[in-house]
């Protein structure tokens, strides 16, 4: 009956109840159909008597009709808000489903793996690069008046001169660098070449302040060099 009036352009004026089986229908205060029955028409569980009784109503009367349309366009509205989001829950767990398939423990493992050599190749190169592909800064550190502290870049290779002039000559001399706190970080044996004792630092230094030693065979500390690295 509903798709008959809906379908038909009436215009009625409004009655009051109609009385089937002895059971009158609900009407509010102003002698139309309650909310509460509207409702439960527009959900399809709207029973006998009243349904027939109402559906009389709704032929005569425009009020209830416009209000019974509020309420199915409300229904649906909350429909299809529902489906929307039905919908993309159902996208979020299809989503994740694909996500879970591909990030098995073997392709994981894989991954893992590819990321380990290619961090292993940038350390290695990282590595070379002071030892192989960069040149090594001489340096001629001396003690007498008036000479300087030398300073040197870090992280490059050092090729250090150490003046032995005045000192007592020695087939060999033990020479070690250490830094500010006297932890070594380097050692050696070297003879004197050309008036110096050279010693190499293939991995240069950090930046600081260094010192380079140098020792008679009985471990005499003979001279004590400035270094700074920048």
């Amino acid at each position: 009956m509903r798709d008959h009036w809906e379908v038909e352009d009436y215009t009625f004026v409004g009655v009051g109840p109609t009385i089937g089986n002895g059971a009158v229908m609900q009407l509010s205060a102003n002698g139309h159909a309650s909310e509460e029955s509207l409702e439960s028409y527009a959900l399809g569980s709207l029973g006998e008597p009243a349904l027939g009784e109402l559906e009389e109503h709704l032929l005569l009367c425009s009020l209830c009709q416009d209000q019974l349309k509020e309420i199915d366009a409300y229904h649906a509205a909350m429909k299809s808000a529902a489906a929307r989001l039905e919908g993309q829950d159902e996208s979020r767990k299809k989503l994740w489903t694909r996500v879970s398939g591909a990030m098995t423990f073997r392709r994981l493992g894989w991954v893992m793996g590819l990321v380990a050599i290619a961090l292993g190749g940038l350390a290695l190169r990282v590595w070379l690069t002071p030892t192989a592909l960069t040149p090594a800064v001489a340096l001629v550190l001396e003690t007498s008046r008036g000479s300087e502290v030398r300073h040197a870049p870090a992280r490059r290779p050092l090729e250090l001169s150490l003046d032995v002039k005045g000192l007592p000559a020695y087939p060999l001399y033990a020479v070690e660098t250490v830094d500010a706190v006297g932890q070594v970080q380097a050692q050696s044996t070297a003879a004197v070449s050309e008036g110096r004792v050279k010693m190499s630092l293939s991995q240069g230094l950090r930046p600081g302040n260094y010192f380079a030693r140098l020792y008679s065979p009985s471990h005499e500390l003979l001279r004590e060099y400035g270094l700074v690295i920048d």
